[in-house]
């Protein structure tokens, strides 16, 4: 029996490591990689060891452009969140704690928005800042100009409603006894004290997963803005900017060969935060979908 458990341990232990090697190769290959030249990277069989590191290129990244996008997708990263967190309290508590006719059904249809794919709504989404009043040269009926499409308050207009953070919240909201809500209120504590002094203390698990969810979904944001912004390099997000960023400091290879080194380059500098951000805090994203009931 016990040599038949260490077997299975045994056995397990290998295939763990052989699955965490197959995840984790891309991200080495890539890290690798971008500091290697372009000729090391042609010969490379397995892996790109660099024989030298080309740590000015990554200056040279920076000063190309990247530092912008890093402070501008930041912003919109932290507006977002805030967003999020706040809209999703307040949802997650009035469909939880309060009651009010209809409730049920109006939280049907918040939940059946998660349905329908998010690229289904590009084009309506792009139509509406398009044809949006008074605004871009638009008139009173939205005809005329431009809209919000082409100016930077378009990457800020919409998503003001998370439904993903409603529901988790809500669901963790459902968690915890209203004896907190009903003491709080015999001291005074009046709406939003109850909310976000009583309860959001308790709920740090789930309000970091949304941390999380958030700055990765809006960092890693390309489709969007690639539709409303193109053309207007100052407002581009990080994701946007890596595709166009031009990296002084490779020596010209000829019409039609690629330059990988540089390319991965672009993918370190765009990968490297959330991936730190997700490390960082993943201990409170698994706590935060099993407080709110959600399997993986």
């Amino acid at each position: 029996m016990r040599n038949q458990s260490l077997i299975i341990k045994t056995l397990t232990y290998i295939f763990l490591g052989f699955s965490s090697f197959v995840m984790i190769y891309p991200v080495l290959f890539m890290v690798l990689g971008s500091f290697t030249t372009n000729e090391r990277f042609m010969e490379a069989t397995i892996l790109p060891f660099p024989n030298t590191l080309n740590v000015e290129l990554f200056g040279n990244a920076l000063k190309a452009g990247v530092w912008d996008a890093y402070v501008f997708t930041l912003v919109r990263v932290a507006f977002y969140m805030a967003v999020t967190l706040l809209v999703g309290l307040i949802g997650g508590y009035i469909f939880s704690k309060l009651h009010f006719p209809g409730k049920n059904r109006i939280f049907l249809l918040f939940l059946s928005g998660m349905v329908m794919p998010g690229v289904l709504m590009l084009v309506p989404s792009y139509l509406m800042m398009a044809w949006f009043p008074l605004v871009g040269g638009n008139n009173i009926i939205g005809q005329g100009g431009h809209g919000f499409i082409g100016n930077w308050p378009v990457l800020f207009i919409g998503g003001w409603v998370p439904v993903f953070a409603i529901f988790l919240l809500k669901q963790s909201f459902d968690m915890l006894p209203s004896e907190y809500e009903d003491a709080a209120k015999m001291d005074g504590a009046g709406f939003f004290t109850v909310i976000f002094n009583v309860y959001g203390p308790l709920l740090k698990p789930p309000l970091v997963a949304l941390i999380i969810v958030t700055f990765l979904g809006t960092w890693n944001d390309y489709l969007w803005p690639s539709m409303v912004i193109a053309g207007h390099p100052q407002w581009y997000p990080i994701a946007l900017a890596m595709r166009d960023v031009k990296i002084q400091g490779y020596t010209p290879l000829p019409l039609g060969v690629s330059n990988y080194p540089a390319e991965m380059i672009r993918t370190f500098l765009a990968a490297w935060p959330p991936a730190v951000v997700y490390f960082i805090l993943q201990r409170y994203f698994v706590q935060g979908m099993v407080a709110s009931g959600l399997k993986g």
